[in-house]
């Protein structure tokens, strides 16, 4: 059993159990969505009455009363306009068909309908009927229906004192096989033997495992010009890969472990990077400057590691900002909550990094911050 179908077979158990609401969080295009989907066909045989949402739809209303209505609706309840004015009674009959019956929903890009403040947090609902909502469903003696929801934000007003009734899942890329696996099913060849095994094993390290990334790569190695040609594809587009190696390489052995003049280009040296990846990760740095610029600001300022670093690092580059010690804090943690900034133990020290992806797009924003 590979790793994916372990955390599937894991992640069903607890919805079978006592999990109502499952979170699936991590950046953009890290699989959150394709998780979900897998879920959906692993339980649909318990769970037949099925319902997505997904919040980037922006032609259709996010609010909870618009949404709460439109599933009524969609289930055979009769509303009417003055029901749609009462959200306590949408509420309430949400919550009373949710636990009355067997259903199962997926929510996408919940990020989507998140805000903040610096007084109360980062990760809030727009509209806060969402969180009496959820706080309604897990308080609920029972429940019958199951809920997934993908985010890149863990909303801070999901009752932790409810904990035994949802789980939070944090997604991270795919392992050394995994990759190796990817590659395989959409039609290169890979095996021990097989000269395009080292420069894909490449590929997927540089990349950290990030799953639409590396699909989309491999979707370019298919299609023409290179038709599948690992090694012609490596010998137009490696240099890029051989810059990360080369940084990451120098950190480890050197000591050079900040550079603000790498130019890494992971999110955007062929055209379907740019259509396919970019687009989505700017989306994710355009929210995080329009909400938290200071966070902003430290993402971009700490694109210059090319390594793990102490957090004493990382802040001490808002100080240029005249940001005090609880901004600076404030900062950190929201890229923590949306999963920017990683945390890895070395020579048992908590030390924070950027994935290399993040640090892609990150790097380019720098220089338009100065």
């Amino acid at each position: 059993m590979n790793l994916q179908s372990a955390v599937v077979c894991e992640l069903k158990e607890k919805i079978q159990g006592s999990c109502r609401l499952l979170i699936l969080v991590g950046i953009a295009g890290i699989g959150k969505t394709a998780l979900a989907e897998r879920l959906v066909v692993e339980l649909q045989p318990d769970w037949t009455k099925f319902h997505q949402e997904n919040f980037e739809n922006e032609q259709q209303a996010s609010d909870f009363a618009s949404v709460a209505a439109r599933w009524l609706e969609k289930w055979g309840e009769a509303i009417t306009q003055e029901n749609r004015q009462d959200t306590n009674y949408l509420l309430n009959l949400l919550v009373k068909r949710l636990r009355e019956n067997r259903y199962l929903v997926v929510i996408d890009s919940l990020e989507s309908i998140l805000e903040g403040n610096e007084e109360e947090g980062w990760n809030d609902f727009k509209d806060n009927e969402w969180a009496k909502f959820f706080e309604s469903l897990l308080s609920a003696e029972s429940c019958q229906s199951r809920m997934i929801l993908t985010s890149q934000d863990l909303p801070e007003q999901i009752p932790a004192r409810y904990k035994n009734f949802w789980d939070c899942t944090v997604l991270s890329g795919l392992t050394k096989p995994e990759r190796l696996q990817l590659f395989d099913k959409t039609g290169l060849e890979v095996g021990a033997d097989s000269p395009n095994t080292p420069y894909l094993e490449r590929i997927g390290a540089a990349y950290e495992g990030h799953p639409l990334a590396l699909r989309v790569i491999s979707g370019e190695i298919c299609s023409p010009p290179s038709n599948g040609n690992v090694v012609a594809y490596w010998n137009k587009e490696g240099h890029e890969i051989e810059k990360v190696e080369k940084a990451i390489e120098e950190a480890k052995t050197k000591g050079i472990t900040a550079s603000a003049n790498d130019q890494w280009r992971l999110d955007r040296y062929t055209r379907e990077l740019r259509k396919n990846v970019r687009v989505r990760l700017e989306k994710t740095f355009g929210r995080l400057k329009k909400d938290v610029f200071n966070a902003y600001r430290l993402l971009c300022e700490a694109s210059v590691y090319r390594c793990a670093v102490t957090e004493d690092f990382w802040l001490s580059h808002l100080e240029d900002w005249d940001c005090d010690e609880d901004q600076q804090e404030a900062a950190l943690d929201v890229l923590r909550n949306r999963h920017l900034v990683e945390e890895v133990v070395e020579d048992d020290q908590f030390l924070l990094r950027q994935h290399n992806l993040i640090r892609s797009m990150a790097l380019e924003h720098l220089k338009k911050l100065h």
